[in-house]
């Protein structure tokens, strides 16, 4: 069976639902400049690589908003 699937979203087309990730998946994004500035910043504090912040906050406000 031929899955496919928009990588962007991660949705399955054939079948019309999320598809399920089974591992991390890497995506780029594009930040102002201000923005990237903060994130290094942070992440020098924090000891963090950036990939690493930025997941975590990521996911700590996507948990933030299934609370709502």
């Amino acid at each position: 069976m031929v899955r496919r699937m928009n990588a962007s979203s991660g949705i399955n087309k054939d079948k019309g639902f999320e598809d399920h990730f089974d591992s991390h998946q890497r995506i780029t994004i594009t930040v102002p400049a201000k923005t990237l500035k903060k994130l290094l910043r942070r992440s020098l504090v924090e000891g963090r690589s950036l990939s690493n912040l930025a997941a975590f906050l990521l996911e700590q406000k996507l948990q933030g908003d299934e609370q709502d």
